[in-house]
């Protein structure tokens, strides 16, 4: 056993005291990790069960835990616990003569899929990669890849429900930018979407621009079948063409006024299937047109990675990324890229998803 030295006084009081309150900082700092795990999870069930939907839909003049219970068919003491839980965490307000009600602004970001704000999708993505988390320990050694594929189906679902809102998004805030491109749309011209996954956004710019061609490739068969039919059930197969292709081979030529990726360019690959894509993309637009290009906004810098919520996000979401065999494409990065791929006037579009770093970049 160490003992101390008679001339050494030890700490002393004002060692201590700092010592203790740098730990409670750090306890209440972790903590606030454990509540928010508990609030994310509190709110998925919330959004899948449609009990968040339901309070809501009561408005101000609320909705008992009973009545709930009652509406939906559901066990009263689970559904009492889970909304004192979710009026703990200020997810609903609660009254003792209305109950509990779901605030406007709330209520936009967790259901209305239109909102450039909207989170509830992202709330259900981040619950579902409960799996990696778990996986991770086991992988760090194997050194395996986990496919998506191969994960819980509900995984692709909450990814879908994610990314809707960035069909509104673009439309609204990117694409107009690329002035020439949305012209020649808005006349009857040709999009591409590289990585059109089960088809929600084709079936949008379709809409969008009713004289345009929309096409569609998608390099997962059953997505790219998943896509067809959703194309079919919106009565959109006559402007719809949805393809089973790889972006590595696509062999386009001078044949769309604009092409684009969301959240797609870093699942193709690595740098080179990278830069290859985004050359295949130029090759596969007219003179002048436009490739639009939707990331996550990873920092360059890792000490940027403190700065700002959602470069916090991010490092939890490479996790997911790292797992299932996904690139990290930085903001510097994805300019690089662009810039070598030939294309010119590249810059970055002002939008409002601040989980988004869009740029643009002509032929």
């Amino acid at each position: 056993m160490a003992t101390a030295r008679p001339d050494d006084p030890g700490p002393g009081p004002l060692t201590v005291e700092a010592d203790a309150a740098e730990k409670t900082a750090e306890w209440g700092r972790i903590l606030g990790y454990v509540l928010g795990n508990h609030a994310a999870w509190i709110i998925d069930i919330g959004l899948r069960t449609g009990l968040l939907a339901r309070v809501g839909a009561a408005g101000s003049g609320g909705i008992t835990d009973e009545r709930l219970a009652a509406e939906l068919g559901f066990d009263p003491q689970l559904t009492a616990t889970w909304c004192r839980a979710a009026y703990a965490f200020r997810i609903v307000d609660w009254d003792e003569a209305r109950g509990y009600s779901l605030p406007a602004a709330l209520g936009a970001v967790l259901l209305d899929t239109t909102d450039p704000q909207y989170l509830g999708g992202r709330v259900q993505f981040y619950t579902a990669l409960y799996e990696d988390f778990r996986a991770y320990p086991d992988l760090l050694q194997s050194r395996e890849r986990w496919p998506r594929s191969a994960h819980d189906p509900w995984l692709l679902t909450a990814l879908a429900n994610l990314s809707k809102p960035d069909a509104t998004m673009l439309t609204t805030h990117a694409i107009p930018q690329a002035v020439g491109a949305w012209r020649a749309l808005e006349a009857g011209g040709s999009l591409l979407e590289i990585g059109s996954g089960a088809g929600h956004h084709l079936i949008h710019y379709a809409r969008t621009y009713p004289n345009a061609r929309t096409e569609g490739i998608e390099f997962d068969g059953p997505s790219a079948e998943i896509a067809r039919r959703a194309v079919i059930e919106a009565g959109l197969a006559d402007r719809i063409v949805v393809r089973h292709s790889d972006a590595n081979a696509l062999d386009d030529t001078d044949r769309h006024d604009l092409v684009v990726m969301n959240i797609t360019l870093h699942e193709t690959g690595g740098e080179a299937d990278w830069l290859n894509v985004l050359q295949r993309a130029r090759s596969a637009l007219h003179l002048g047109g436009s490739v639009l290009v939707s990331e996550l906004p990873y920092p360059d810098r890792v000490i940027d990675y403190r700065s700002d919520a959602v470069y916090q996000m991010l490092a939890g979401v490479q996790l997911h990324e790292s797992v299932v065999g996904c690139g990290m494409i930085t903001q510097g990065g994805l300019r690089d890229l662009l810039e070598s791929a030939g294309f010119v006037r590249v810059r970055t579009v002002d939008q409002p998803m601040k989980t988004r770093l869009v740029m643009l970049g002509n032929r």
